[in-house]
């Protein structure tokens, strides 16, 4: 399939357009307005658009929505023996939007090494002066800068020129446009502009310009060309772009600046993705993003960016506004990173007055919209920038803040800044700064996302199987949403680099702890996926590791936790924590493992606290929420956040406690019953091992989401059907369905890691299943059929409304339902088959007596809350506490 199939193939999955009518794809939904009215053409498209351009405006390129497409492309268009530039011509021409014929001849497709790391990866050089400059065109995240110079090399001062541009043409142009990259020169051209390129933003063109002089000397030509500096958005183009002009000036050279916004704000935006949108371009020529209408605004931006006095800068606005039949009588503009209020009056005679104060005494600027919808709250990221060079800060203000100008100024305040403006002013400047502002939605857990289906980390991202790097700004961009974390708290420091990454230390777990090792490993790797795992299976065991000091317990886990990125962290104790923080370190990761350490004291012990109560953790084993708190509505709405992760205990002894919470703990036990002089080495190696050579762990292995849960399920259904059948006396359903998902677990190491050996894995899963044997026993299970006919009754009393048990509806029909369990076996039959559940057979009435999970008690009739006595099977319930605010 060619690259433009599957451009095509990727829109129409990511839009779904309806219409392939006259050369466009139509009616596809903008992920900003959520209407159908996304377009693109049909053949060769660079641009996705919006059709209600001044309702919602949204338009990004074809490489920004489908950026797999555009990653390696040695592999998409490898060079041959007769066109070795193959590869860069395919980046040129499908990523870059670029006509071949002004490149043609003056670069190459080249190899880059990195020095450090030993990764290469192919390059478009073009030479300049005398070195080169060269841009990685395969995966370049992999490496720490995308385009490099020669080392050594002399390029400053000259400037690159695409092909039919000559000094000859340059000297009799009215304008040269000196943009920043090869790239952002070649669109220029292609947009029929003279233009040429610096190669960087902050080196004075000298040479090149000293030779454009020689030449108009040589030629006879007495009217030197306007030099226009068009840089890159962002605060060093600006700063370089006012330099080089009062330069340039100083030396004779009449000149200006284009900039696209107006002192280089707002998002990223150069001229090769404006060239993009141009080579698209339907409508009206003149109004083209590098149409004759928008090169003036551009030229106006450039103007008023350099503006040397705040009059300056207000005379050129007003005097634009004017041009265009607009009157201004006020309005707000920055400079010198301060914030001016200009004030227009005109006199009876028509002389126009133009008075300014300043206002601010920083320039902010909304970023965007952070909105929490479960939360109903709603803040404001702003970037403030100060005068005198003094480093920008982005911080976060509330919607009330933002809307008031006494609480605005205490905000800007607290970084140093004030607002002396009225009430008014702040209205107008944060209505004007708020028109399509990019909308973030602030995630509360870190780890997984299920919709859009990611996983956030501090500094990555990853969906999919492809990472997104953090942006500028502080969110990733995942498809049409745009995602950050709440908290700035740094759970996790991960280092991944996918060619660099190792499993050495794999062998080292194995000869420090044998199948106890690869256990424990094996269930922090089902950890990463806890949320989709308990989709399927409606629940995930917990792990419980007991053993004497000493015994290496601490070194394990704190190692396992290092591939996460989590450096000299084993867990935290329970009983040391207020139930609001419990709460909270419950519901602050997702996809990620909770370890509680130490939570059992010794009996006996003098301690008047009140112990941690384990019995507390049923509610955690379907991802029920650990706490519920009332919200600050004039409703009855609570915020029960379902607990989406994994859960092990880690003390000297096990755990005492009800047979329903022992039934979901997976209990071993490490000893140094079989440590010897390499178990110890090995382990001093886990111990000592630097962090930032395995966290990347956690990345590589999410990223293979997809093929882990295959592989997963189905190893889950072999061990789920034969474990019980393997294993003698092993007849409870719930540590047999526990232990079938740490099994399945193990057998997806070899995958994940190549030195895992399958013997190993071997020697592991025999080990699960005497665990599993073991748990049975401690736990006094029920029968696998009176077993399964607690799931069913858990299950439907888990779907049940609020008020069901108040309203006579629950299928639990004893009016002390806080105590007692009373089930009708026809109204439980009828149920389970609504709920699409096989109902049990008549052969567990005759097992239910037997019932350990719940003390049997009598069949007799009861009288329900709603409708006439009915016979029912009466069972003592068990304690299920929840965590109270």
């Amino acid at each position: 399939m060619s690259l433009q199939d599957d451009i095509i193939k990727g829109l129409q999955a990511k839009f779904q357009f309806k219409k392939n009518t006259k050369g466009w794809l139509r009616e596809g939904k903008c992920p900003q307005c959520g209407r159908k009215e996304a377009f693109c053409a049909a053949s060769e498209p660079k641009i996705v658009r919006c059709n209600r351009a001044d309702n919602c405006g949204w338009e990004d390129s074809v490489r920004n929505l489908l950026p797999d497409l555009f990653e390696d492309w040695s592999k998409r268009q490898p060079p041959t023996r007769e066109n070795p530039n193959a590869t860069a011509d395919a980046y040129l021409y499908h990523e870059r939007g670029l006509d071949l014929a002004l490149l043609r001849g003056l670069y190459s497709q080249e190899l880059y090494r990195d020095f450090d790391t030993g990764q290469t990866g192919a390059t478009v050089r073009f030479p300049i002066g005398g070195s080169y400059w060269e841009r990685i065109i395969d995966r370049p995240g992999r490496f720490g800068k995308k385009a490099h110079f020669k080392k050594g090399g002399s390029w400053s001062g000259h400037c690159w020129m695409p092909n039919g541009t000559t000094f000859e043409t340059l000297a009799s142009a009215d304008d040269i446009w000196i943009a920043e990259g090869i790239f952002d020169c070649t669109g220029l051209t292609s947009a029929g502009l003279a233009s040429v390129s610096a190669m960087s933003c902050n080196v004075w063109p000298d040479k090149f310009l000293s030779q454009l002089a020689q030449t108009l000397q040589d030629l006879g030509i007495t009217k030197r060309p306007r030099l226009v500096f068009a840089f890159d958005v962002g605060p060093a183009g600006v700063s370089y772009t006012r330099k080089f002009v009062a330069r340039a000036r100083h030396e004779g050279w009449e000149a200006t600046a284009a900039q696209v916004r107006p002192d280089g704000e707002g998002e990223k935006l150069d001229w090769n993705d404006l060239w993009l949108r141009q080579s698209n371009w339907k409508g009206d020529a003149d109004k083209a993003p590098l149409g004759p209408e928008m090169l003036a605004e551009y030229l106006h931006n450039g103007a008023i960016t350099i503006a040397e006095t705040p009059y300056e800068k207000a005379k050129l606005i007003v005097d634009r506004a004017s041009a265009g039949a607009r009157a201004l009588s006020s309005f707000d503009m920055r400079h010198d990173n301060r914030i001016f209020w200009v004030k227009v009056t005109t006199d009876e005679d028509g002389s126009r007055k133009i008075d300014y104060h300043e206002i601010c005494n920083c320039a902010f600027r909304l970023l965007y919209r952070e909105r929490d919808e479960a939360a109903d709250e709603t803040h404001y990221f702003l970037r403030i920038d100060f005068p005198y060079d003094s480093r920008p800060v982005k911080a976060r203000f509330s919607s009330s803040a933002c809307a008031n100008a006494a609480e605005f100024k205490k905000r800007l305040l607290a970084f140093a800044g004030m607002w002396t403006g009225s009430s008014e002013q702040l209205d107008r400047i944060i209505k004007n700064q708020t028109r399509r502002l990019k909308v973030v939605e602030p995630i509360r857990s870190i780890g997984y996302v299920e919709d859009p289906g990611c996983w956030l980390f501090p500094d990555l991202a990853v969906h999919q199987g492809r990472t997104i790097k953090v942006n500028a700004e502080d969110y990733f961009d995942v498809g049409s949403r745009a995602l950050k974390l709440r908290s700035s708290e740094r759970m996790l420091d991960i280092e991944y680099d996918p060619d660099q990454i190792a499993f050495d230390w794999l062998p080292h777990v194995w000869q420090g702890f044998g199948p106890r090792g690869l256990i424990v490993l094996s269930f922090f790797v089902m950890s990463l996926f806890a949320v989709q795992i308990r989709k399927r299976h409606k629940s995930l065991g917990f792990l419980e590791i007991t053993g004497p000091p000493g015994s290496g317990k601490s070194t394990l886990i704190e190692f396992l936790w290092k591939l996460t990125g989590r450096a000299g962290y084993e867990g935290f104790d329970p009983n040391k924590a207020t139930r609001a923080a419990l709460a909270r370190s419950l519901a602050k990761v997702s996809n990620l493992p909770v370890g509680l350490i130490e939570g059992k004291r010794a009996e006996g012990r003098e301690n008047h606290a009140k112990q941690f109560d384990y019995n507390e953790l049923l509610v955690l084993f379907n991802g029920r929420s650990a706490r519920s708190i009332g919200k600050k509505t004039d409703g009855f709405e609570t915020d029960e956040a379902p607990f989406l992760g994994t859960i092990y205990l880690m003390q000297n002894e096990r755990i005492d406690g009800d047979p329903a919470v022992l039934e979901r703990l997976m209990s071993m036990r490490i000893d140094k019953s079989l440590w010897s002089d390499g178990s110890r080495e090995s382990a001093l190696k886990l111990e000592s091992w630097p962090m930032e050579e395995v966290s990347g762990t956690l990345v590589h292995v999410v990223r293979q989401e997809a093929d882990w849960l295959k592989f997963f399920f189905d190893r889950f259904q072999h061990h789920d059907r034969e474990m019980g059948k393997r294993v003698d006396g092993l007849t409870n359903a719930r540590p047999i369905k526990c232990h079938s998902q740490l099994a399945a677990a193990l057998e997806t190491l070899p995958k994940l890691f190549p030195a895992c050996q399958q013997d190993w894995v071997k020697q592991a899963i025999e080990e699960v299943d005497r665990m599993a044997l073991d748990r049975q026993q401690s736990a006094g299970g029920d029968h696998p059929l009176v077993a399964d006919f607690w799931e069913k009754f858990e299950h439907l009393l888990r779907f049940e409304a609020a008020d069901a048990e108040d309203a006579g509806d629950s299928v639990n029909r004893s009016r002390k339902a806080e105590n007692l369990v009373a089930i009708n076996w026809p109204d439980f039959e009828a149920r389970c088959r609504k709920a699409n559940l096989v109902p049990p057979s008549d052969g567990v009435k005759r097992l239910l007596p037997t019932s350990k999970s719940r003390k049997f008690i009598a069949y007799r009739k009861v009288n329900p809350p709603k409708g006439s006595p009915q016979w029912c099977f009466v069972f003592q319930r068990p304690v299920e506490q929840e965590f109270q605010p």
